[in-house]
């Protein structure tokens, strides 16, 4: 164990530490040997456990490494990402009680002004191969975005993978996501085909859950377009029937100056 002044903070197999931060801002190239070294750096001085815990680290894929990036460049953009992912929670929530879907559309559309303003820094810190990642990268931050877990780790600049926003809420794939500490201890009579069943019938609410709040932003944003077509067909409506009152009043002047040249 390493000395009380100098102890690293675990979570997980993730180390919380300046030092771990800045080795997930090395490049990808360079990771396993800086991984390596600091490893080797925390045995010679005493700390067994954590040098153990960082040669656990793996190494970060381009898309995580851009991210770590961005979070290190822009810390408040990443705090404005996670912070329109919680609203986008509540309007999910809100919209799923039947309580309206105007929030819904609002906090998705800051979600993906937010996702767009990091993913820009993230596929500059690429350089030219940037663009290539796009797609992966901003399925990561919306990913990040609902996942707390994956989220902090964004955050601290310590992803080591992509990910896919494949739930609204609870598991991200490649991410474990703790929701209110420690799940309770299965009951000893549970047997190991049960508890699998159990976890199976967990996903496939999940994934209904998230069918159901895609379905819901969908619902939003069209009720949303049809509310602005409506919004222009009345407008020109009522421009067309203002341009025909004038052209009739217009027809109605010419009569009467064609009957009094009749009469002249």
């Amino acid at each position: 164990m390493g000395r009380a002044g100098n102890r690293r903070r675990v979570r997980g197999d993730v180390l919380s530490d300046t030092d771990v931060r800045d080795l997930y801002g090395v490049e990808p190239d360079r990771f396993i040997e800086a991984r390596d070294r600091l490893a080797k750096e925390l045995r010679a001085a005493g700390q067994d456990d954590d040098a153990a815990a960082v040669k656990k680290l793996r190494k970060p894929s381009v898309v995580a490494w851009s991210l770590n990036s961005a979070a290190r460049e822009a810390p408040d953009e990443v705090s404005a990402l996670l912070e329109s992912g919680e609203e986008l929670r509540r309007a999910q929530r809100k919209a799923l009680s039947n309580a309206g879907t105007d929030d819904l559309f609002t906090a998705t559309e800051a979600r993906k002004r937010a996702v767009r303003t990091v993913a820009d820094r993230a596929i500059a810190a690429l350089g030219a191969r940037g663009e290539a990642h796009r797609d992966r990268i901003v399925s990561t931050l919306e990913a990040a975005s609902l996942d707390r877990e994956l989220g902090q780790r964004l955050r601290e600049g310590t992803l080591d993978r992509d990910a896919q926003p494949t739930t609204g809420f609870g598991a991200i794939e490649g991410f474990e996501l703790l929701q209110g500490g420690a799940a309770a201890p299965a009951s000893p009579r549970e047997s190991v085909e049960e508890r699998h069943e159990r976890a199976r019938e967990a996903k496939e609410a999940e994934r209904e859950a998230l069918r159901a709040e895609r379905a819901a932003e969908q619902a939003s944003t069209r009720a949303h377009e049809l509310r602005a077509r409506a919004a222009t067909a009345d407008s020109a409506a009522r421009e067309a029937e203002a341009e025909a009152k004038r052209l009739a009043d217009e027809a109605k002047t010419a009569r009467k100056r064609a009957d009094r040249a009749s009469r002249a």
